[in-house]
């Protein structure tokens, strides 16, 4: 629940700061991205019994590895037409989000290796520590929105959701360094 309500949050705050249209926007550009997660969720799907079977690093970190080289390949090459397929599937009325989507193609390494951080917290029975992160990440998400949304729109609700991807990447790892792997 905490991880969904600061994954999300900003759609409410934009459009107490911004309006309707200015969440309409959002919205639609980051339901772009929120589909290129299918594909960490695939991956994960067929690798999970093996991060819960390996209490080392080597599955995690080919499963990063992985993942952060597919997402820096679908954010470049989604970078790239980013201007095209919005208007494609949005309408020239969304053109004004591309910088938004940009920012938040920059994130998408980051959300791409998170999908396997947190599955190996499960996998290793840390996610009431997994709870207290997540619980960090709404408030530095609400924090930075706060900042930066009135005086940005939704590229700041974008660069937001990047400050808080580096967050959750350093609070996870910093809690697989402190508790996890038992060689």
């Amino acid at each position: 629940m905490l991880s969904a309500l600061y994954f999300r949050v900003d759609l409410f705050l934009i459009e107490w700061w911004k309006g309707t249209e200015a969440v309409a926007l959002y919205n639609a550009i980051f339901r772009l991205v929120d589909a290129l997660r299918l594909f960490p969720a695939a991956v994960l799907a067929v690798v999970f019994p093996e991060l819960c079977r390996d209490y080392s690093w080597k599955t995690l970190t080919w499963t990063c590895f992985g993942l952060f080289g597919l997402a820096v390949g679908l954010a470049l090459v989604s970078g790239g037409w980013s201007d095209t397929l919005v208007e494609f599937l949005y309408g020239d009325g969304y053109r004004e989000a591309v910088p938004a989507l940009k920012i938040l193609l920059l994130a998408l390494p980051l959300l791409f290796v998170n999908f396997a951080l947190t599955h190996q917290l499960m996998a290793w029975n840390l996610q009431r520590f997994y709870a207290f992160i997540c619980a960090g990440a709404l408030l530095y998400n609400l924090g930075l929105n706060w900042l930066l949304i009135p005086k940005l729109s939704i590229v700041g609700a974008a660069w937001s959701t990047l400050g808080t991807e580096v967050f959750l990447t350093t609070g996870c790892i910093w809690l697989l360094i402190r508790k996890g792997a038992r060689e």
